[in-house]
Parts: C-alpha cells; sequence; structure tokens
C-alpha cells in the first residue's frame, strides 16, 4: 500500500494538471481527471489512519530487551 506522503504528491501533480489545463480538456477527460482525484483523495485518508494506528501499536510490540548481562556462549 502507498504512503500518505507518495499519495499527497500524486495528489498535488493532478491538482497542478488540472489547473493547467483546466478546461481546455475534453469533458470526458476532465470527469475522468476528477474520479482520480477524488480516489487518490479516499486513499490517502484511509492511508494516514492505516499510519497513525500503527504508529500507535508500534511502541507497545517493539519494547526494548532487558539490559541485564548477554548469555555467556559456549
Amino acid at each position: 500500500m502507498a504512503r500518505a506522503g507518495q499519495l499527497k504528491g500524486r495528489i498535488d501533480l493532478l491538482k497542478k494538471k488540472m489547473a493547467d489545463q483546466g478546461k481546455s480538456l475534453a469533458p470526458e477527460r476532465q470527469r475522468q481527471l476528477r474520479k482520480r482525484l477524488k480516489r487518490l483523495q479516499r486513499s490517502r485518508r484511509v492511508a494516514v489512519v492505516a499510519e497513525n494506528r500503527a504508529r500507535k501499536k508500534a511502541p507497545e510490540a517493539a519494547e526494548p530487551a532487558p539490559a541485564g548481562p548477554a548469555p555467556a556462549a559456549s
């Protein structure tokens, strides 16, 4: 799954493309780009939530090992 930062970059590029070309595009192409933009934005929202959930769980799962002496290897 793509990370939120990667999706944000794609969203920004698509918004710029739509702003530059705008009304000169055919109506079908405008609709396609709008749909793609909405899909990317929805994916980004999902990715942000998933990353936050993973970040919240990570400290519990990655507890440091006890700082005792290492076992002797024979």
